[in-house]
């Protein structure tokens, strides 16, 4: 369905915090314009967990719309509990995504048989394809390979996004997965700065946070490494090393707000009690940004 590069958006808010509906038009076009496989909305770039259910479906309906079926739409339906996933995952249907993303969200951190437990529960009831999101970093739950061979073979999951610390642990994470998981399930990796390192491993497809903001050198990237040319996609990602690095402290919602105001699609005020990062950053970012 996805591939070689999935675009995650960020969600353009207007001043009175609600979703900044034409801005998010003009991200989606941008990212099909570019040659992305694909565009996701409400990942952790998107801030889905900041946003109401209402606007959570406004935030689909408009990037189905905008793609107009010249892409997939990947929605986010992360939840505390596996109740309201459920109701998100309706809501994105209905919305017109093609297929959900589910992070294993929860204050307590899920041990293994509950994260197997929740995709059994939501990818019997979806009407479309689940892919597993493994994000550590803002779920606090380490997803192992054998974990994630787990929930693949599961009727209804249809891809897996996984990350790992390094390139040589992702390469090593995507080669065992490869070997593990149904062929009908699409291996996907993330990590700006090297998870296209993955698609020249044999991945599907590469889920990046910045290539919703900067398609156009990330569709490069992807092309070079899933066409097996590592050293091309390493010279073309060398630029972008250092945005990715800031993307990974600061987080691409907080990013998003300074690279969205230097492009002129503006997201608007992040919700309290988030703040954009510092000046010493927004001028570092901004720098890098005009010498791509």
């Amino acid at each position: 369905m996805f591939g070689p590069l999935i675009a995650y958006l960020p969600t353009p808010r207007t001043r009175d915090g609600e979703v900044a509906v034409p801005v998010l038009r003009r991200y989606v076009e941008r990212a099909v314009t570019a040659g992305a496989g694909g565009v996701a909305v409400l990942g952790s770039a998107g801030g889905f967990a900041y946003l109401e259910p209402v606007q959570r479906r406004s935030v689909v309906e408009t990037a189905a719309e905008a793609a107009g079926g010249r892409v997939p739409v990947l929605a986010g339906i992360g939840a505390l509990r596996t109740a309201e996933v459920h109701a998100h995952a309706a809501a994105a249907e209905q919305a017109g995504a093609d297929a959900l993303l589910l992070p294993t969200m929860s204050y307590l951190p899920l041990v293994d048989d509950e994260v197997v437990a929740l995709y059994r529960d939501v990818a019997s009831a979806a009407r479309r394809p689940v892919w597993a999101y493994h994000n550590p970093r803002t779920t606090g739950v380490h997803l192992t390979v054998d974990v994630l061979a787990a929930v693949a073979a599961l009727p209804g999951v249809g891809g897996l996004k996984d990350r790992g610390a390094d390139p040589a642990e992702l390469t090593d994470r995507c080669a065992q997965l490869l070997a593990r998981v149904p062929e009908h399930v699409e291996v996907g990796c993330s990590g700006d700065a090297f998870g296209h390192r993955a698609l020249a491993a044999g991945a599907r497809s590469w889920h990046s946070g910045l290539a919703g903001l900067l398609p156009e050198p990330f569709v490069a990237v992807a092309a070079a490494a899933s066409g097996g040319d590592v050293e091309r996609a390493d010279e073309l990602a060398r630029p972008l090393t250092r945005l990715a690095e800031l993307g990974a402290q600061w987080g691409v919602a907080r990013l998003a707000v300074v690279l969205g105001d230097a492009l002129g699609l503006p997201v608007g005020p992040l919700p309290a009690p988030l703040l954009p990062p510092p000046a010493a950053v927004r001028d570092e970012a901004e720098r890098l940004l005009a010498a791509l």
